[in-house]
């Protein structure tokens, strides 16, 4: 009987140890409306956890502005890791999403696609992906660079170097 108590006792100790280590290897969720200034980095499965998006983006954005006095300047250039970056598209990415990505952000009043139309200075290179990825990074960095607003179902990238060419240039 001792035998067994022990073995039982043992099996708990090692339940308790395994689940004390899971639960500090995970994020937990960003709460509707919550500033989120950085990427975490934690892999697990060699794949990063990301905070999840938030759907209710006019609800953010006013409680960003009303946070405004309690936090750091957010209009100066946003770093991760301590660099500029900028959203861009995926290279990988298909026509059919680069476009449904440029009608989404050109959806958005904060947005100003005007700079990929005809005479813009961003309309050349004329393709889907120069387009998307100027509008991508517009939406990003209207959303203050939070690291989930350059996902667009997984077609975003977000890079370090910046992509400007020639008259086309993305503000930092």
């Amino acid at each position: 009987m001792a035998k067994q108590l022990s073995a039982f006792v043992l099996l708990l100790l090692i339940i308790f140890l395994l689940s004390s280590t899971m639960a500090t290897a995970a994020i937990p969720p960003a709460d509707e409306g919550e500033l989120v200034r950085q990427f975490e980095h934690v892999i697990v499965n060699r794949q990063p956890i990301r905070p999840p998006i938030v759907q209710n983006r006019e609800h953010n954005r006013n409680r960003f502005r009303e946070q405004a006095t309690d936090t750091p300047n957010l209009d100066d250039k946003v770093s991760w890791e301590g660099q500029t970056t900028w959203c861009i598209a995926k290279p990988s990415t298909g026509d059919e999403r680069l476009n449904a990505n440029i009608q989404f952000c050109c959806q958005q009043p904060d947005i100003d696609c005007s700079i990929i139309q005809p005479g813009g200075r961003s309309y050349n290179p004329n393709n889907y992906y120069s387009h998307a990825s100027v509008v991508m990074h517009l939406y990003y960095k209207a959303n203050y660079k939070l690291p989930h607003t350059c996902d667009f179902m997984q077609s975003g990238l977000i890079i370090s170097q910046d992509p400007s060419v020639g008259e086309c240039i993305y503000e930092p």
